[in-house]
C-alpha cells in the first residue's frame, strides 16, 4: 500500500451514531495523513459527510429492514470496486457490511467479527476476542467501539485523548441561509429539539414551552428544530408562542444543520440531532431518561446532561424526573460561558 491509497470507513446508518463515527475517521486520518479517506452510510446520514473535515466523499447505502438488500449492494459494490479501495474499516459489525467490502476487492478489511465474519474480515483490533464474548448488553459505548477499531485497540496516550466528533458548516452557505431566513444574526436563538410527543426520550411539551416563554420573554428568538415527528410538539409550541419559528417541515437535513448551527444554544433529549448540535459546537442543555447519557450521549465538552435523580420513584421510567429549575439551571451557565 502507498500513502495515497484510499480508505473506506463503513459507518452506522443513524444520524447520531453515523456521527460518532467521525471520531474514527480522525484517529485514521492523523494515522495516515496522505490517504483520502469516503465512508459509506444511509440516504438520511449521508449528506453529513461533506460537514466532516478530513472526509473525501460519502456513499449513500439505502437501509432495508428484514431485506437483505441484494441489488442495491450490488450496485454499490460496482461503485466500490472502481475507487480501488486498499483498506476498508468497519464500524458496523453486520456480516452484510463485511461482505460488501470483500466482494468490492478491498484487500485489507478491519472490524470487530461480532457476527463471526472470519475471511470476511481479515484485521481485528486488540482485545476482539474479549469483545466477542461480550454478550447481552453492551458493554462499551459506541464512542468507544469505533475508536478501538480505528486504532486497532490501542489507547490513546496518557497527556491525550480520542478525538470528539465534529461537523462543520461552510460560513457563506450559513451567511446565505440567514439572509434568506431574514434571520438578525444579533439576536440570540434558543433551539429546541423535543423528539415525538410520545417517545419515551421527551421531556413534557408544557415544559419545553414554560423554557421557551422565559427566553421568548429575554428577547431570544424561539426555534423548533426537527421533521414529522416533532410537528405535534412544535404545534403545541407555538400555540403558546406565536413568534416561535417551526422549522420541523424542513426539506433537507442540511437545512437542519444549518439552523443548529446559527443557534446560540440548544435544548434537546436524546437523539441523533442533539449529536448533530454537540458536533456542530453549539452549547447543548440535553434531557435524558432511560438512556444514560455516558452510554448513549455526545462526549463533546461543551453540553450539560441533565438526569431524574437516583432518588427518583421507580415507576417514573422516563425524563419527568427533570425539572424546569436544573434545566433554567444549566441553560444560564452556559449562558454564562458563552459571555466570558
Amino acid at each position: 500500500m502507498t500513502t495515497s491509497d484510499p480508505i473506506l470507513l463503513v459507518g452506522f446508518p443513524a444520524v447520531g451514531d453515523f456521527i460518532r463515527c467521525h471520531s474514527a475517521v480522525q484517529i485514521i486520518a492523523q494515522r495516515f495523513p496522505g490517504r483520502p479517506i469516503d465512508v459509506v452510510t444511509s440516504p438520511v446520514a449521508a449528506p453529513l459527510a461533506r460537514m466532516m473535515p478530513h472526509v473525501r466523499k460519502g456513499w449513500a447505502l439505502a437501509k432495508r429492514h428484514r431485506q437483505l438488500g441484494f441489488e442495491e449492494r450490488r450496485r454499490l459494490v460496482g461503485e466500490l470496486r472502481k475507487e480501488n479501495y486498499r483498506t476498508a474499516y468497519l464500524m458496523t459489525s453486520t456480516t452484510k457490511a463485511a461482505l460488501m467490502t470483500f466482494m468490492a476487492g478491498i484487500p485489507e478489511r478491519i472490524g470487530y467479527p461480532q457476527e463471526l465474519q472470519f475471511g470476511l474480515l481479515n484485521r481485528f483490533p486488540a482485545g476482539w476476542l474479549g469483545h466477542l464474548w461480550a454478550f447481552g448488553p453492551r458493554k462499551t459505548r459506541i464512542f468507544e467501539e469505533v475508536c478501538s477499531i480505528a486504532s486497532l485497540g490501542e489507547s490513546p496516550a496518557a497527556e491525550a485523548q480520542w478525538p470528539a466528533p465534529r461537523l462543520v458548516v461552510d460560513p457563506a452557505e450559513l451567511d446565505d441561509w440567514r439572509k434568506n431566513q431574514k434571520i438578525d444574526a444579533a439576536r440570540p436563538a434558543l433551539s429546541l429539539y423535543t423528539a415525538g410527543v410520545d417517545d419515551f426520550r421527551s421531556w413534557p411539551v408544557e415544559r419545553f414551552v414554560s423554557i421557551a416563554r422565559t427566553y421568548h420573554e429575554r428577547g431570544w428568538a424561539i426555534w423548533i428544530i426537527g421533521g414529522a415527528r416533532e410537528r405535534a410538539g412544535a404545534a403545541q409550541i407555538r400555540a403558546a408562542i406565536p413568534e416561535a419559528v417551526d422549522f420541523t417541515s424542513t426539506p433537507s437535513i442540511d437545512d437542519a444543520m444549518r439552523q443548529i448551527a446559527a443557534s446560540t444554544m440548544f435544548l434537546g433529549v436524546d437523539g441523533g440531532i442533539s449529536h448533530a448540535a454537540a458536533a456542530l459546537n453549539v452549547p447543548c442543555a440535553l434531557i435524558y431518561g432511560l438512556n444514560r447519557p455516558y452510554v448513549h450521549g455526545p462526549v463533546n465538552s461543551h453540553v450539560r446532561f441533565l438526569e431524574p435523580p437516583l432518588s427518583t420513584p421507580s415507576w417514573v421510567e422516563d425524563t419527568r424526573g427533570v425539572s424546569e429549575g436544573r434545566v433554567l439551571e444549566a441553560l444560564a451557565g452556559l449562558s454564562a460561558e458563552i459571555r466570558s
